[in-house]
């Protein structure tokens, strides 16, 4: 969760301690920061070593094919993430369409178009006003200026209107640590399941028991409180608890953050999978990759404001970069 500069004054202590004779031990989903930061990497698939290797002598994509145990050519064939291994997409009709909305300083004249069977990803560094532009959409923060469409004046309409939204940080704002698997997969859909003030928890059972086979959550059984579960099996649940809605629009903010290159996959998959049945997918990632290969556009912010808007098919990780690097116009 830290910008550039801090990553960069974090490995700048790092290596200061390294030059003193410390020995470090660096754990982290973000592959590039281990190239930037290690001398050797060892790579661990189900508990076990596969490999361990000087970082000179291997790729990105062989540790990636490494800790899912797959070719590196398949791997390649396929491309880093799981969007790119799905059918081509039809863009369907607009769902939702924001204009000149803003919600205070870090959110200013925001503007965006969302089809059924799109993906829309937002693109900037952090604090570039991404996080807040999916909270006004959901109706979380009340807008100064604009208009968003369908209105939601608060999360509980915009849920009614058949929109998710996956949030930043799962532990604070996505699960409740101390309920089930069930109570945590189902709690958007209680008002579905509910009658005469009585859950159907027949029907809630077969939901959550539908999930966890279709996502392959692993769990012991749906009564397993959620914090025992890993940060990949954390997220589909929560994704599940969407899903459940049958929505039409999904709002997911860093969606893949802090799992496991394996959860990863299957969580992009499930994305793409949603896509394929028209649902429309705003997607904020601070991976540029998963931006690149998943979205059919992608809106740059800065400082709140919309700076660039970039078009699929021929998005790079160059143009973003340069979009990023832009304060005014459009880099594309």
């Amino acid at each position: 969760s830290l910008d550039a500069s801090e990553v960069a004054v974090l490995f700048g202590v790092v290596r200061a301690l390294r030059d003193q004779g410390v020995s470090v031990l660096y754990v982290s989903h973000f592959l590039d920061e281990l190239f930037e930061i290690a001398d050797r990497v060892t790579t661990m698939r189900d508990g076990r070593t596969v490999a361990c290797q000087r970082l000179a002598d291997v790729t990105k994509l062989d540790l990636i094919a490494g800790m899912l145990g797959r070719a590196t050519d398949e791997i390649r064939a396929a491309g880093l993430t799981e969007f790119s291994g799905g059918a081509a997409k039809t863009r369907g009709d607009a769902l939702l369409s924001a204009r000149g909305v803003s919600t205070g300083p870090r959110l200013t004249d925001f503007e965006m178009t969302l089809h059924a069977g799109e993906i829309v990803g937002l693109g900037g560094l952090l604090g570039a006003g991404r996080t807040e532009a999916a909270r006004a959409l959901f109706g979380v923060d009340a807008l100064t200026a604009g208009t968003v469409a369908p209105a939601a004046a608060a999360p509980a309409e915009a849920i009614g209107q058949g929109v998710g939204f996956l949030t930043e940080d799962r532990k604070v704002e996505g699960i409740v640590p101390d309920m089930s698997v069930r109570e945590n997969m189902t709690m958007a859909i209680l008002p579905r399941l509910t009658r005469a003030g009585q859950i159907d928890r027949a029907r809630e059972r077969e939901i959550v028991a539908h999930f966890i086979d279709a996502l392959q959550i692993k769990t012991s059984g749906m009564e397993q409180p959620i914090r025992e579960l890993s940060g990949g099996n954390q997220q589909k649940v929560l994704l599940a608890r969407w899903l459940a809605l049958d929505p039409k629009i999904l709002i997911l903010d860093e969606p893949t953050r802090g799992v496991d290159v394996g959860a990863k996959r299957e969580i992009q998959a499930i994305i793409r999978d949603s896509v394929a049945k028209g649902v429309g997918v705003v997607l904020i990632s601070s991976e540029f990759e998963e931006l690149v290969e998943g979205a059919d556009r992608i809106i740059v912010l800065n400082e709140g404001r919309i700076i660039a808007e970039l078009h699929n098919p021929g998005i790079t990780e160059d143009r973003l970069v340069r979009a990023l690097a832009e304060t005014t116009g459009d880099a594309a």
